[in-house]
C-alpha cells in the first residue's frame, strides 16, 4: 500500500514539475511554423536568432574596418 501511494506521489510531482517547466518555457514544445519576420516563440529559438543577428553585425563591422584600412 506504500509503494502505490509513493507512486501516485511521485506521478503528481513530475505532472506539476512539467505544467511548471512549459509555463516558464524551459520543456520543449512541438515547433510551430513561424512566418518569415515574426520572432519565434520558443525561448531557445529567439535565443538563436539573436546569437545569428550578433555573428551577422560582427562580420559586417569586421567587413567595414577591413574596407577602411
Amino acid at each position: 500500500m506504500g509503494f502505490v501511494a509513493l507512486l501516485v506521489a511521485l506521478a503528481i510531482v513530475a505532472w506539476l514539475a512539467q505544467s511548471a517547466l512549459r509555463s516558464h518555457g524551459v520543456a520543449s514544445r512541438p515547433a510551430a511554423p513561424v512566418a518569415p519576420g515574426v520572432p519565434p516563440s520558443d525561448p531557445r529559438e529567439r535565443a538563436k536568432a539573436v546569437e545569428q543577428t550578433v555573428i551577422e553585425q560582427a562580420r559586417d563591422t569586421a567587413r567595414r574596418i577591413e574596407d577602411a584600412e
